[in-house]
Parts: C-alpha cells; structure tokens; sequence
C-alpha cells in the first residue's frame, strides 16, 4: 500500500482524502516540499487519522528531517498502537540518527505487529551490528590506553570483518528475468524469498549464528510477484521472475536511487551494499561490491564443472576444432564429443550410448508408431 490510503481504511472529510491523493502523486515525482505541504494540509483536515502522520514521516525521512519523522511517527502511534508502518518509521529515523538501540527497540515493536514484513528482520540485524561495534570500541578504548606509552599515537582496534557477500548474475527475455545466486547448501528450508511488484529480497538463514540477506529495491520495471518462482540446487538458487511490462531491462535495479518503493526507506543514507557505519566521525561507507570482487568465487563442480571445462575448450579451439565438436556431438546423438576435424570430418560419427543402452535413430522410431 502507498501513503494516503488511510483514505480507504477509515471515512475522512473528502477535502483531506484529495490532498492525500494529490500528495501521493506529488511524492512519487519525488516533488518532497510539496508533497509535504499537501501532507500537513490533509493532516489539519484529519488530525485522527493515523496513517497521514505515516505518511508525512516518510516525506520527513526523505529530506533527512529525522526529528519530525519521529515526531509523526510518535503521533501515528498515540492514535494507533498497532499501526507498524508508524513504529517502522521511527526505527528508520532513529537508525540514521545513530539511536540504535531506540531503533531496534521501535522495529521489534514493528516486527510484533507484521510479522510477515522480513524488513523489520534485516533492520534489527543491522542494529544489533551497530551496537556490537560500539561496545566493541568502547572496550578496547580503555584496554589501549591503559597499555600504550604515553607518547604514542592511540591504535584505533580492527574494523570488524564483513559480511561475506555472494556472487549473483541475471539473464532475460523479453517476458521473464531470471537472478542466479551462487550459494552452496541454501534450500527451500533455510531461504526466504520474498517478491513484490518493485523488488526482490532473499534471507538465507546459513546457521544459527550466521545469516545473509540481500534486496534488489526498487527492481528496474514491474514484476508480476504471484507468477515469480524459486528453483533451488546445489550450488545455486535461481529466481525467475515475470515482467509485468515486456521488455529489455537496462539492469537489474533501477539506478534512480530515490525511486523507492514506499515501505522500503532505503534513501536514509541506505543502499543494498553501502551500510550506514556508526564511525561518522571521518569515517567511510563499506564499499561491499568491492568487498565481493576481492573474495575469490566458488569453484564448479560436478557436471557444472564438466560443462564450464567444454565450453573453454570450445571458446579456445580454432576453427576446426569448433566444427569438429558440433560435427560429432549432432551426428551421435550428444554421446560423442570429438576435437578431431581429421578423424570426425570424413565420415559420419556414430553414436555411443551409455553401458546397458541403445541408440535408436527417429527415423526408426517414426516408423513404429513411436
């Protein structure tokens, strides 16, 4: 659901109910000033309803108006205590305001209310990693004092390692867009995968102590979430998802970081793979893509591996060991798989089937009634 459809769920004067929908309109152009000024507009035309004061946190959060996010947030909740969307809010403007324990506090709430919503999952994680680290500085802060001579430059302790993060690509056609991602030992059990219309999130639960998610939002166009799918192997999970609207996608997420989905908040200073860090102070965003590039990439194996050592060889071969390969592999039915143009190119290649098999041609088989 988008702002403003605290319209639908309970009556409000007409006149409130219109600048709701023109502030939604005004929002998703990303047109903020206005939208807010439509937002406080409905707001003194409908003081009790719950979910304008949502709505105006979120247009709060987006010009880094923390404070008065909380504030609507606050108000949202003294008018409706199960409203999560309010407690959700306040997690996000608390969070970017470095209150982490607030936060995590204001998202169990949240998560209590909505169980199904997984965001409120990935914040309190991101909470609990926040608070691990200041304690983790404010430990060793004293512990290198006492032990450092007096002269010499404080030691700052070692950054906390990351994350590992895991490979993925994606392949499309026109109607669907399938997302590989290369993570041994996840299934059906221990992920969760969440679509929706502009995004995609994927929680694996690897052990439990150990946990990774990652969430494409907004997607670059539409999916159609009911007919998206998840195939899980051994090595991988794919998740095809159909296009709402045929076409080409340019990437897999839209580039336009400040057309996000409404639930999502990812603008507060959030993208997939830039954390906010409690090191403000001079410090820096973790780069994780090129935290990825630097891991090395998980090895093939099986008939993956099989298929991946053919395919060098045929990207490698010239010309005649091209036409040697496609030669023998069509003429043996895919049994035969020869490199020689001199031993394959005069003669037809005969098929070699599998011990305890036998090949059989179409044509045979077409005369039988097959």
């Amino acid at each position: 659901t988008r702002e403003g459809d605290c319209v639908q769920a309970m009556p409000i004067p007409p006149e409130a109910a219109e600048l709701a929908n023109e502030a939604n309109s005004v929002f998703v152009d990303e047109d903020y000033d206005t939208a807010l000024e439509l937002y406080s507009e409905a707001v003194a035309a409908a003081p009790a309803c719950a979910d304008l004061y949502v709505a105006r946190a979120q247009v709060h959060l987006k010009k880094d108006d923390f404070t008065s996010a909380i504030s609507d947030a606050n108000k949202a909740i003294d008018l409706e205590p199960s409203n999560s969307k309010a407690y959700f809010r306040k997690g996000v403007a608390c969070f970017s305001m470095e209150e982490y324990t607030t936060a995590k506090t204001a998202f169990e709430k949240g998560r209590e209310l909505d169980e199904k919503n997984a965001q409120f999952k990935t914040w309190i994680r991101k909470c609990n990693a926040e608070i691990d680290e200041e304690m983790a500085s404010e430990v060793a802060a004293p512990a290198a004092a006492a032990f450092a001579p007096v002269a010499a430059a404080a030691v700052e302790p070692p950054a906390p390692k990351p994350v590992q993060r895991f490979r993925h690509d994606f392949i499309q056609n026109p109607t669907h867009v399938t997302v590989t991602f290369y993570m041994k030992g996840a299934t059906k059990e221990n992920c969760e995968i969440t679509f929706e219309d502009c995004a995609l999130t994927l929680d694996w639960t690897i052990s439990s102590s150990d946990a990774w998610q990652v969430t494409f939002d907004p997607l670059f166009d539409e999916i159609v979430a009911a007919e998206s799918t998840a195939s899980y192997y051994s090595t991988k999970v794919e998740l095809k998802m159909k296009k709402k609207n045929h076409g080409k996608w340019d990437s897999l997420e839209s580039k336009n970081e400040k057309a996000l989905d409404e639930l999502t908040d990812a603008e507060i200073k959030l993208r997939r793979d830039y954390y906010p860090s409690s090191k403000a102070q001079g410090g820096e965003a973790k780069n994780w893509d090129k935290i990825v590039n630097e891991l090395p990439e998980d090895k093939p194996e099986g008939e993956e591996a099989l298929n991946s050592f053919f395919q060098q060889i045929y990207g490698r071969g010239d010309p005649e060991i091209r036409r040697a390969m496609n030669k023998s592999f069509v003429e043996s039915g895919g049994t035969v798989l020869s490199t020689n143009w001199g031993e394959v190119g005069s003669k037809p290649v005969e098929g070699t089937p599998p011990a305890g098999l036998e090949m059989k041609k179409w044509s045979d088989m077409s005369k039988k009634g097959i």
